[in-house]
């Protein structure tokens, strides 16, 4: 196939993609990795659209910041309007401008703020449980956990109760969209197994958000969150937001809002186990700073080791694993890329992350790398674990602040092993988690009341 305007732009022939094909299915973010490595910044994909993989920070930069509004989403996240529809990550302008303005105010410091108490709350419920010796299963218990914080935060709901069967539900959705995506579908009303299992999920899914929003209605009581602001807001004409564009927000916000933060989490024990010193590190400053007490807003300035982790933590393992757009017209990026109208580009920040130029032995887990000096000088479109320009993560503080507050607090009280002999694998959906998930031995640590 002759490549528009990128003759000498190397790639996988359609022959090598398709004897690649296990591989892709297996572990894409890994396969686009070894592209980056043998091919170099710019990688020329023959899918059914011409398709750029594109690591180069200016090129990233251009597409997702200066030119965005030349580039829309495409990818997952567009791919199945039956599960996300028009919410926040998915809609396109103007839409989306109008959405993010109106939950803006939700993500604001002063806001999150006033979270703080009920994450680490609900954390202590979570553990509560847990005892020296124990064997879980993390990514579960961690699904469960932010679900449960979202729900409270967000919605003012507790979702004690349904919170596994929803995060089930939320997983389930999103491997069928992806492996839609991966070979022609049959349409939805055909009734195979998997359209059987994807029906189920959505329909979970929305019984669940459905009653939330029912139910809220039905009450007299005002709650200042996300859902009280979604149902209050008039549109210009004075009508209210329809029920089928909350729901879409309300579904976004449940299953952006827990699986980030969970899978974030996951990764961060799982590095945390394999790297006793820096679980030593972690555990010396928090009872240095914290004491017996679980922290504040106002501690995280005095966490160093802290927030180096999760830093380093979403370089390797960054939940929203890819970024994926498509030109609205022709355009040359910085790196003389000649894109044409309808192409497709890919940006991965797994693969971004691991770029030699930016990060010397990329595959290493170091949060000693991530000092203030270093931060300064990688250029823009180097680390996006949360995005970047006008579609960043608008939940992007509130995620840091969970993270830190779970690892923190849980950390205080135990050190969390994997179990050896376990099959640790990169499951990339909408987000990436672990594939097997992970199991780990509970080990008690006696420094907190």
């Amino acid at each position: 196939m002759k490549q528009p305007f990128g003759q000498n732009y190397p790639g996988p022939s359609r022959l090598q993609l398709l004897m690649a094909a296990h591989r892709i299915r297996h572990d894409i973010p890994v396969y686009l990795q070894s592209l980056a490595e043998e091919h170099g910044d710019t990688v020329f994909l023959p899918l059914n659209f011409p398709t750029w993989l594109v690591r180069n920070p200016a090129d990233v930069k251009h597409v997702l910041v200066s030119h965005a509004a030349h580039y829309h989403k495409t990818g997952a996240l567009r791919a199945d309007q039956d599960f996300l529809g028009e919410g926040l990550v998915s809609s396109a302008p103007p839409l989306h401008t109008r959405q993010r303005k109106l939950m803006q105010p939700m993500f604001h410091r002063r806001s999150i703020n006033e979270f703080v108490h009920c994450i680490k709350k609900t954390t202590l419920e979570q553990i509560a449980s847990w005892k020296d010796g124990d064997e879980i299963e993390l990514t579960a218990e961690m699904m469960e956990l932010t679900l449960k914080i979202v729900g409270r935060t967000l919605f003012s709901v507790d979702l004690t109760g349904e919170a596994a069967e929803l995060g089930d539900s939320f997983g389930t959705a999103q491997r069928l969209v992806i492996r839609r995506m991966q070979k022609a579908p049959l349409p939805r009303w055909v009734p195979t197994p998997a359209n059987f299992r994807y029906r189920k999920a959505i329909r979970r899914i929305d019984e669940a958000i459905c009653d939330l929003i029912e139910a809220r209605r039905r009450s007299e009581e005002e709650l200042p969150d996300l859902l009280g602001m979604l149902l209050k807001t008039r549109n210009e004409d004075g009508s209210s937001m329809g029920d089928r564009l909350i729901r879409d927000e309300a579904i976004t916000l449940l299953l952006a809002g827990h699986e980030t933060v969970s899978n974030n989490l996951s990764w961060t024990f799982h590095l945390l186990s394999e790297n006793p010193d820096v679980d030593k590190a972690l555990l010396e400053e928090w009872i240095e700073v914290l004491g017996e007490r679980t922290p504040e807003m106002d501690d995280f300035c005095r966490l160093p080791v802290t927030d180096r982790v999760l830093a380093e933590s979403l370089r390797l393992f960054p939940p929203a694993w890819i970024l994926a757009r498509k030109a609205l017209e022709e355009d040359i990026l910085p790196s003389g890329l000649r894109i044409r109208q309808g192409d497709e580009v890919i940006l991965p920040p797994y693969v971004i992350h691991r770029n030699p130029a930016f990060f010397d032995d990329p595959e290493r887990f170091d949060p000693a790398r991530w000092t203030q000096e270093m931060k300064k000088s990688l250029p823009t479109g180097t680390y996006l674990p949360f995005g970047v320009g006008p579609r960043y993560c608008i939940g992007e503080q509130f995620a840091r602040t969970e993270a830190a507050i779970v690892l923190s607090t849980i950390g205080q009280r135990f050190r969390l092993n994997v179990l050896p002999d376990q099959r640790i694998g990169r499951e990339a959906m909408i987000t990436m988690r672990p594939r097997y998930g992970l199991r780990v031995k509970l080990e008690a640590r006696e420094v907190t009341g």
